[in-house]
């Protein structure tokens, strides 16, 4: 990914990486600094690009978050988008979250911004003026990254370009 974004991204030198706080996003950063030759001292780390929160069913799997809660999966199934599981987060409110980080950045603001799955989606949601929901649909690719400029979002595959 590294090596993607330092081929792709003319004047690298003058972007900021800005992560999620958590421990995998923070050592995604450090990996893709270390390839496009940043120090790692100079990460911004924010709360608002956490991953969605789970609440009472992190660390469970799905027959166990279903023996505990009966039924919960259905009540989700319904609605998706406003569904939140006890103590958690619902895509709506995730979406209220990057929004609001979206909001505290310039167009010109020259950004790598390592988050999540759900939070890279909702991102996308936001920043593309999806209609509520739309986001959950889209994809988590791990061979790639998106481009988010001007209005339009780019996917670009880490393999692009080499032969």
């Amino acid at each position: 990914m590294g090596e993607a974004l330092k081929r792709e991204i003319d004047g690298i030198d003058d972007y900021q990486l800005v992560a999620s706080p958590l421990s995998r996003t923070r050592k995604t950063a450090e990996i893709v600094c270390e390839f496009i030759g940043h120090c790692h001292d100079k990460i911004t780390l924010d709360n608002r690009l956490m991953e969605i929160s789970w609440g009472e069913w992190e660390g469970f799997t799905r027959p166990e978050i279903e023996a505990r809660w009966p039924g919960i999966y259905d009540r989700r199934r319904e609605n998706k988008w406003e569904f939140c599981p006890p103590s958690g987060e619902s895509y709506a409110l995730l979406s209220e979250r990057v929004g609001d980080w979206l909001k505290s950045i310039k167009e010109k603001d020259k950004l790598i911004v390592v988050t999540h799955g759900a939070a890279g989606r909702a991102i996308r949601g936001v920043y593309g003026r999806m209609p509520p929901g739309a986001a959950i649909g889209l994809g988590e690719p791990q061979d790639a990254f998106f481009l988010l400029s001007g209005g339009k979002i780019t996917e670009i595959p880490v393999d692009a370009g080499e032969n």
